[in-house]
């Protein structure tokens, strides 16, 4: 159980003459429980939800899921059943209407520990998937070998994204298709494990022309972005800079082409970089930038800390390059 965030909570729901509020959605749940897992089907309503009083905390849960949610999410807790066939929900305030992502984005120092090596383990996953693609493999292929290789380390692909070459310049959101890889391609990841997301990009080519020469460009565009992102910091203010780093390199158009990333946590992203975006950066926070040009996209997962940016999917044996002080990732090539 995360106590801090029980903690978090019970203050929060004091402030609002809360007697009690009820956690569904698998964020949450996974933050109050220090990653427990509430789903069985994705994109459907959780199979269990949390009722947090100031003197109490209950699962609420069928027959089917109850014994296995205590065994293996979420450890001795109360709990409360109802039969599979009869399925209750919540009386009173809950998460589906009141938005705790303010909350949950400054991670304790065990969140922390937790990232880390969740990062480590989907930057090697990804790392070894592209090292060992074949220019002829179809884009689903790389995607069944990048999946094989984050489940085995215990990784769910919440979002995972595959382009090869004719498609790489196209889309920016490139779900896996049959089409080849060819000279050049990309595989992206949100990799979740006890709750937290690891969100990263990795580029391969064989012998593509252009490749580093845009992934040099996105990188400098990234630099802005993570020379910005301070303790005090606004969005806003840091996606200014992002503009900037587009206009810098004679691509201002593509700003407009996808968005930059932002705040990630138990969401890939928990707060997006928008226009406006008034949300100011604190230690303990995670972000994830990712400018992209067509045929290219440079991103990794950083936590703010007091010492400045701690680049949390860094993965030694994926050759990096310096770029403003920090090491960036290479595509590639081979």
């Amino acid at each position: 159980m995360n106590h801090s965030a029980v903690d978090r909570l019970r203050n929060w729901m004091a402030a609002r003459g809360f007697e009690r509020f009820f956690v569904q959605r698998p964020e949450n749940f996974a933050w109050l429980t220090g990653g427990g897992d509430n789903t069985v089907v994705t994109l459907q309503p959780a199979a269990a939800w949390l009722e947090l009083t100031p003197d109490h905390l209950r699962l609420h849960a069928s027959q089917i899921e109850a014994d296995r949610l205590l065994e293996e999410e979420v450890g001795e807790l109360e709990v409360v059943r109802y039969p599979w066939y009869a399925p209750t929900s919540p009386q009173g305030p809950s998460d589906l209407e009141h938005d705790l992502t303010p909350l949950r984005l400054v991670l304790s120092a065990e969140e922390q520990a937790r990232y880390r090596t969740l990062g480590q383990d989907a930057a090697r996953a990804l790392g070894e998937s592209l090292r060992f693609a074949d220019p002829d493999w179809s884009e689903y292929e790389l995607a069944g070998a990048i999946a094989e290789e984050l489940w085995a380390r215990g990784i769910q692909p919440v979002v995972l994204l595959v382009a090869g070459e004719e498609r790489l310049f196209r889309h920016r959101h490139p779900l896996p298709k049959r089409a080849r890889l060819g000279r050049l391609c990309m595989g992206v990841v949100c990799g979740r494990r006890q709750g937290l997301i690891a969100n990263l990009t990795r580029l391969r080519s064989f012998g593509h022309p252009e490749a580093h020469r845009l992934n040099a460009q996105v990188c400098q565009i990234e630099a802005r972005a993570l020379a910005a992102s301070r303790p005090g910091a606004t969005l806003d203010e840091v996606l200014a800079e992002i503009r900037a780093g587009y206009q810098a390199v004679g691509r201002a158009e593509e700003f407009e082409n996808h968005h930059q990333g932002g705040l990630t946590g138990y969401k890939s992203r928990e707060v997006l970089a928008r226009p406006g975006e008034t949300t100011r950066l604190q230690v303990g926070m995670a972000l994830a930038w990712n400018p992209s040009l067509p045929g290219a996209k440079v991103e990794d997962t950083f936590l703010l800390t007091e010492d400045g940016l701690e680049n949390l999917t860094l993965e030694p044996s994926w050759p990096t390059e310096t770029v403003e002080g920090r090491a960036r990732p290479r595509v590639y090539e081979g």
